[in-house]
């Protein structure tokens, strides 16, 4: 019987979850372009070492190294830093709540861009942290932030959902001016011209992320990276779950990350069809964001509202991503996939244009 008593924090009971991008139904025949997965499956070497783990009976049983020492040495070592520099996760999901847990107490500041990453409101809710959402532009560029008061600044770069990128020079800055962490979340970055991987060695406030969904196409795996100054990393170790990544998933990040000229080759594609869409897209009339990301955010042209249009080609057959936020509203993010889907997405652009006519 209810006792009409609720239990849950206030937080919580105010807030809105995160919303993550439409999931089809299996079997379901649809071109998904809405949540930024790989076009391509991952390397073959993934598939080759979970099957040869899983040859003995007894590894299912027993629980996974806890600290992913293996995965964690190769990832340094490919990055050319120290093994005490890296923190493995389950996602870089998880990790970005390791970090508020680890540095933020109950009422401090976390900040961010808005447009930006939308779990970051989230999990700083969650963790009863005080949000300071910012402007992205200032008289149309971009600006550094007043960051006075604030204990946390997630920066997330290339941006999602617009797919630029921020120069080393900007946040080498944005790092010296904030007392307090910077996370600088590249979930992109294989696909970008720059990285701040090497910025790591010069800053002890600076956390740099990565994730193994995008560009190696282990987004089943949920595997993420965090890279910082070694005392940081110390920290987050404490605050991270015991085992937070299973087996399977640190053998097929190990295997992934060994074949980077598999990497290369999805990378190239990636870029090459990026080029495709966008040039075509803007040639039907699109506004199409710069993009370092394996994403395209795109405006649709005058007289068709982004809404309309992600309905439209869902009935056609393709997922895009639409963002309710007002910032957002204008527009659509559209994944890169493979050359025939381009083509075909193409196809629906264009008939669905000629219909509004």
């Amino acid at each position: 019987m209810s006792s009409g008593v609720s239990y849950t924090r206030s937080e919580i009971s105010q807030m809105a979850g995160y919303v993550p991008g439409q999931q089809p139904a299996p079997g379901s025949r649809v071109i998904k372009l809405n949540t930024n997965e790989s076009p391509l499956p991952p390397s073959p070497a993934v598939a080759r070492a979970i099957k040869e783990v899983l040859q003995d009976d007894s590894i299912l049983r027993r629980y996974p190294d806890p600290q992913s020492l293996d995965l964690r040495r190769l990832a340094a070592r490919i990055n050319g830093l120290e093994s005490d520099q890296v923190i493995a996760g389950n996602g870089s999901d998880e990790l970005l709540r390791v970090v508020l847990d680890t540095f933020v107490d109950e009422g401090e500041t976390v900040a961010f861009f808005n447009p930006s990453y939308s779990l970051y409101p989230v999990l700083t809710r969650i963790r009863g942290g005080k949000i300071k959402a910012l402007p992205l532009f200032k008289n149309g560029a971009i600006y550094q932030p007043d960051l006075a008061g604030v204990k946390l600044f997630f920066l997330t770069s290339p941006n999602a959902p617009l797919g630029f990128g921020f120069s080393n020079d900007y946040i080498r800055e944005l790092a010296q001016n904030l007392n307090g962490i910077l996370v600088v979340d590249e979930a992109y970055a294989d696909f970008a011209g720059n990285n701040a991987l090497n910025l790591v060695g010069e800053f002890d406030n600076l956390i740099v992320l990565r994730t193994l969904s995008k560009s190696y196409g282990l987004a089943s795996l949920r595997v993420g990276l965090g890279f910082a100054d070694s005392k940081l990393i110390a920290e987050l170790d404490k605050v991270r779950d015991s085992y937070n990544l299973d087996l399977l998933a640190q053998i097929g990040a190990q295997a992934a990350l060994s074949d980077q000229d598999y990497l290369k080759k999805t990378v190239a594609l990636v870029i090459n069809e990026r080029r495709y869409l966008g040039e075509a897209l803007l040639a039907l009339g699109f506004k199409v964001e710069p993009s370092q990301t394996n994403f395209l955010f795109v405006t649709p042209p005058v007289g068709l509202r982004a809404e309309e249009m992600r309905t439209q080609l869902e009935n056609s057959g393709f997922l895009v991503r639409y963002f309710a936020d007002p910032e957002l509203a204008h527009g659509l993010r559209v994944t890169i996939g493979l050359r025939s889907e381009m083509d075909q997405l193409i196809k629906a652009v264009t008939e669905i244009l000629k219909f509004g006519e």
